[in-house]
């Protein structure tokens, strides 16, 4: 009987989850637990148990005989697979996606340099046999073979930096990049003629353990991305901001 009821408190926390990104409470307050289990024809116990999950994410503090608090944003946990979830189906507002753009500038050009000195000759097959899906979703017009293909990619470049801190890093963040990826694709595999091309250049810099290239090969790879979907953005001001 414990299955059933898990499964039903992670409905109950996925639709209050939902709703609270979405910004459904406006006193930032959730009913009381009598209520949302009227609501959702569910136990009180399922109903705390949905609760102490959201908890868990830094969505809500939950009070004791009191009605749980939304917490502020900033408290959110934004590494958390099933928050980003409900962020990517409600829409990336400006400023996140501005703050993804960031996380991606920190992180992937130094894992591109360090790739270029640590990959080894299997490495390097992994990361050209994403390419290569990359390629062949361009060339047959599939956004999701080459969305997979470029996940690889960026997955196969971690794994190539050799460092065990840095690859536990890169799983923390992985469905926040991937998020990113989803935001920043575009709207057609024919349109990706260039993606195509920057990742080739960027598994040659790699390949001739370029680190210096490899690094600028994977800012203008995150920049030229993000400008698609985010024309106004400031290449200049992040890249000043990054590079001091």
């Amino acid at each position: 009987m414990a299955e059933p009821q898990q499964t039903l408190a992670q409905s109950i926390m996925q639709q209050i989850g939902m709703q609270i990104i979405l910004g459904h409470y406006k006193d930032n307050m959730l009913p009381g637990e009598n209520e949302l289990a009227q609501q959702f024809s569910a136990s009180r116990t399922s109903i705390r148990n949905a609760l102490q999950q959201l908890s868990s994410k830094g969505l809500i503090s939950i009070q004791p005989k009191k009605r749980s608090v939304i917490n502020p944003r900033d408290e959110w946990n934004f590494l958390d697979f099933d928050l980003l979830k409900w962020v990517g189906k409600a829409g990336v507002s400006p400023e996140l996606f501005k703050q993804l753009v960031v996380l991606r500038l920190m992180f992937e050009p130094n894992a591109s340099a360090l790739a270029a000195s640590f990959a080894t000759g299997a490495d390097l097959a992994d990361l050209e046999k994403a390419w290569f899906l990359m390629q062949k979703g361009h060339e047959q017009d599939s956004l999701a073979l080459f969305e997979q293909g470029d996940i690889d990619f960026h997955y196969a470049l971690l794994k190539a930096c050799h460092n065990p801190f840095l690859f536990s890093i890169g799983n923390a963040i992985q469905e926040a990049l991937i998020l990113s990826f989803k935001h920043t694709q575009e709207k057609s595999a024919r349109e990706t003629t260039e993606s195509v091309k920057m990742h080739k250049l960027l598994f040659d810099a790699i390949r001739l353990k370029d680190s210096h290239n490899a690094k600028k090969l994977m800012k203008e790879i995150i920049l030229t991305a993000a400008t698609r979907h985010f024309p106004n953005l400031d290449q200049e001001k992040y890249l000043d901001i990054l590079d001091h």
